[in-house]
């Protein structure tokens, strides 16, 4: 009966499957997160559309994005959304399918005279693929690290920086959140990310995610209704980032 009871549990473990959990951050306007915690935005409703697909269940967790990187990175059975795809990158995570890309710029307040001193300085989200050629760009002691890169949008527009990196799709929906219109910025030149530069936004697995998840989601992404899907809000991006170009 013993010996029965030890195999009964040894194939049950070798049978275990740990729960898939989707992590993310508050990154407007690729996803969100709401007052109670929830989130929703194109992005997160792709990735809920993709695991019903793909017939899995999946915990869908907000949390800071340096949290994401320092902790749940090498977590297994963890998928994340909107991942920039670095070279330095392109070899620690399961990259599934890109939702995003777009051209990085400086910004500045349209209204706001430059400092007086000469000193130019940034903010920029903790653990963010664009820290490095940031802070080659700026130099460490002009670079404030923040939360999200909304707080580093915050610090621009509060004034305790006078620079913002980001794309204009990226810089318009992160205004709109704080109620504001892009026009109280000005566009000023293409930022080089000096070898870091980004192939844009991903849903990504962690490497040690069990062969079920990758391959079920890998056939999902296969299939029709994904692919198109995935292309609605590719090009719906592509689309809205044009009609900000238009107008500005």
């Amino acid at each position: 009966m013993k010996h029965a009871l030890v195999c009964t549990l040894l194939l049950f473990n070798s049978n275990y499957i740990a729960a898939l959990e989707v992590v993310f951050e508050h990154n407007p306007p690729f996803q969100m997160v709401d007052e109670s915690g929830t989130g929703y935005g194109p992005v997160y409703f792709f990735a809920k559309k993709l695991l019903k697909a793909a017939n899995l269940k999946g915990k869908f967790t907000a949390k800071p994005w340096a949290r994401i990187m320092n902790i749940d990175a090498h977590r297994p059975n963890v998928m994340i959304l909107s991942m920039s795809k670095t070279p330095q990158r392109a070899n620690r995570f399961i990259w599934l399918t890109s939702v995003y890309t777009g051209q990085q710029y400086l910004w500045k307040i349209r209204s706001r005279a430059e400092p007086t001193n000469g000193v130019v300085n940034v903010a920029i989200e903790r653990n963010s693929h664009k820290m490095k050629s940031v802070i080659s760009y700026f130099r460490e002691d002009n670079v404030l690290q923040v939360i999200n890169s909304t707080q580093a949008l915050q610090a621009l527009i509060k004034g305790r920086v006078n620079r913002f990196v980001g794309t204009t799709f990226a810089v318009s929906g992160k205004l709109a959140d704080l109620g504001y219109d892009i026009s109280i910025l000005e566009r000023l030149n293409v930022f080089d990310e000096a070898g870091f530069e980004s192939k844009g936004l991903y849903l990504t697995l962690t490497l040690n995610t069990q062969e079920k998840y990758v391959s079920a989601i890998q056939q999902a992404l296969a299939s029709s209704e994904i692919k198109r899907a995935r292309h609605e809000l590719f090009t719906g991006f592509v689309m809205a980032e044009k009609a900000i170009l238009t107008e500005q």
